[in-house]
């Protein structure tokens, strides 16, 4: 009998304090689910290079493709984003899917293929412009970036100075190469822009975090879609060319959702 009484008050103790678990648990759980799983459609960010340049097809796309992409956007009825809304609106959730069209790296083939078509049609982009090439064989004048910066559609991202394998360079380097085209792109444009693209989509550790005390927010090359959760410093982006932009695969990856998630491990990114 005296067992049977212990055995009870045991039980008694034991269901009490997993009530008391579970309603602590469940008292965080609202919180917890709005900035994990906050039913965001997300922000899908498309990123292209060379348009009607067939001899690098890793990175060019022809124009009549991306005219077929942005069809079948417009099919969808999804938003093409303005990037002048964006740092403002990132950590808002989407209730509708926004399309965000990236262009990198300031092509001569964008500026004379894709550029008049966007302009036209009145599609927003961002340009990403490493200040090194401007103005070489097959890059962008600063007169062309200008007049892209001026329009109501196009805006302008730092794209570093040099566009080199940054990673591999030592951390003064690295500051070196970014704060020169920080002053190359103050003196050409006025200011320095606060949108960052990653050349090659490659970051350290060290390199995010000197990027996230000097730009609002900075996009790498790794697929998924940019929701509340995900750090403003390594947004992905799908790379779009020949091979990866054929219109089964676009009309595949246009209606994807973001998968949400706490945190991305490991934050180091790079090899020691």
């Amino acid at each position: 009998m005296i067992m049977k009484k212990t055995l009870s008050l045991a039980a008694s103790i034991i269901s009490f304090v997993i009530i008391q678990l579970f309603i602590f648990t469940n008292s965080d759980s609202e919180e917890n689910n709005t900035k994990y799983y906050a039913k965001d459609n997300g922000i899908l960010s498309i990123m292209y290079h060379r348009f009607n340049e067939n001899k690098y097809p890793s990175t060019n796309i022809k124009m009549d493709i991306f005219q077929k992409h942005i069809k079948i956007i417009k099919e969808l009825d999804y938003e093409f984003y303005n990037p002048k809304f964006f740092i403002k609106e990132l950590k808002k959730p989407k209730n509708k899917k926004k399309i965000l069209i990236t262009i990198d790296d300031g092509f001569k083939s964008f500026y004379n293929n894709a550029w008049p078509y966007l302009k036209e049609n009145k599609i927003p982009f961002i340009l990403f412009v490493s200040t090194e090439p401007v103005g070489k064989n097959g890059y962008m004048t600063w007169d062309e970036i200008i007049e892209i910066d001026k329009s109501e559609f196009g805006y302008i991202g730092h794209h570093s100075h040099s566009h080199g394998y940054l990673i591999d360079k030592s951390e003064e380097e690295f500051i070196n190469d970014i704060e020169l085209a920080s002053k190359i792109f103050k003196n050409k444009l006025g200011y320095v822009p606060e949108i960052f693209s990653y050349p090659f989509g490659e970051y350290s550790l060290f390199m995010k975090q000197y990027i996230a005390k000097n730009f609002e927010v900075a996009f790498g090359q790794h697929s998924g879609i940019i929701d509340v959760n995900k750090d403003k410093f390594e947004l992905p982006r799908f790379p779009i060319n020949e091979k990866y932009g054929e219109l089964k695969r676009f009309k595949s990856i246009i209606n994807y959702l973001p998968l949400e998630y706490k945190s991305l491990e490991p934050e180091e990114k790079k090899n020691k």
